[in-house]
């Protein structure tokens, strides 16, 4: 099961590189707002206010929300301090991570 955590943030840092995933409070909200995310991801540390605002905009904007990870791993994946929340800005990253994390159970 590490193994593929670890696959999985390591695809996040793959998207990150390709330019297929924003990272941040701010620009993961005006990106969903434009309606260029399909993916949002939050982790698991963040407080439920927080989860709850991304989900609500998520279902707003028709964007698909998983929560994965810790924010330290997150940041880390990619080369970024502690992050809360990325979105994956291109469909077919954000569908394999989507199933990367389901495949894992988390």
């Amino acid at each position: 099961m590490v193994k593929k955590m670890n696959d999985i943030y390591n695809f996040l840092g793959l998207a990150y590189r390709a330019k297929n995933l924003v990272w941040g409070y701010q620009t993961v909200n005006q990106n969903l707002k434009k309606g260029n995310i399909y993916l949002v991801i939050l982790a698991t540390d963040t407080s439920p206010k927080f989860k709850s605002k991304f989900i609500t905009l998520c279902h707003k904007y028709n964007s698909q929300e998983l929560i994965f990870g810790k924010k330290n791993d997150i940041g880390a994946a990619l080369g970024k301090p502690p992050c809360a929340v990325v979105g994956i800005t291109d469909e077919n990253m954000a569908k394999t991570i989507w199933q990367k994390v389901l495949e894992v159970g988390v």
